[in-house]
């Protein structure tokens, strides 16, 4: 009865650190999901260009400020009309990615990697009747 637990429980234990990380890798692709919901909603209200890539770096960075310590970046958003980019004047919608760099090293010995990259882009559009500059 002994033998049979010493080969049970290591296995056990492995299993759910398997778990464990897989429930942290969920969670954080959602979380940076949302981020990127977040930063796009932000851009979309902005009256300029340089205003919507503030607005979204400040609320990915309010989203993902203690998750990401390895590094978050939030690319310039992207103005877009029919699927091509344009000037942020014209623009219908704006595209924001965001990415985060998170540390992992806890499930290391589960074959995780010690810091992962997580991306995700959102779509918002923007309202026709207020007045952009580009």
């Amino acid at each position: 009865m002994a033998v049979e637990f010493v080969v049970a429980a290591p296995a056990l234990v492995l299993l759910l650190l398997v778990i464990a990380g897989g429930g942290q890798w969920l969670n954080l692709t959602g979380e940076v999901n949302a981020a990127a919901r977040d930063a796009a909603r932000a851009a979309s209200i902005a009256r300029s260009y340089p205003e919507a890539q503030q607005n979204a770096t400040a609320a990915a960075q309010a989203d993902l400020g203690a998750i990401c310590q390895d590094g978050l970046t939030v690319p310039p958003p992207q103005p877009m009309a029919g699927g091509a980019s344009v000037t942020f004047g014209t623009a219908q919608e704006v595209v924001v990615t965001v990415r985060c760099i998170a540390n992992l090293s806890v499930f290391s010995s589960v074959g995780f990697h010690v810091s992962q990259t997580f991306s995700s882009s959102a779509t918002a559009p923007l309202d026709p009747f207020v007045d952009r500059s580009g």
